[in-house]
């Protein structure tokens, strides 16, 4: 015999929107970088996955104490080329 559960079915919370967000690298290069939002705001990741690295076969990720805490509007000449142009195949 089988018991059956008869309560309601509980919501299942949706997960929130992961999107892209510029942070300023102080590392090798300085530039803005597009970093996901889900992995600047998990703080037991040491290394967060720059855009312009998912591609890459062996990416070398950026190291958090490098990557400024705060979001930043990239300035021309400052940005990465590679995550700057992450539209251009939308």
């Amino acid at each position: 015999m089988t018991a059956l559960d008869e309560r309601p079915l509980a919501r299942i919370a949706k997960p929130l929107c992961d999107f892209w967000e510029w942070h300023e690298f102080t590392g090798d290069d300085g530039w803005a970088h597009l970093y996901r939002h889900s992995e600047i705001a998990n703080p037991r990741l040491v290394l967060l996955l720059p855009w312009c690295l998912i591609n890459d076969r062996f990416p070398l990720e950026h190291d958090r104490p490098g990557i400024s805490r705060r979001r930043v509007i990239p300035k021309p000449g400052r940005a990465c080329p590679v995550c700057a142009s992450q539209n251009e195949h939308r």
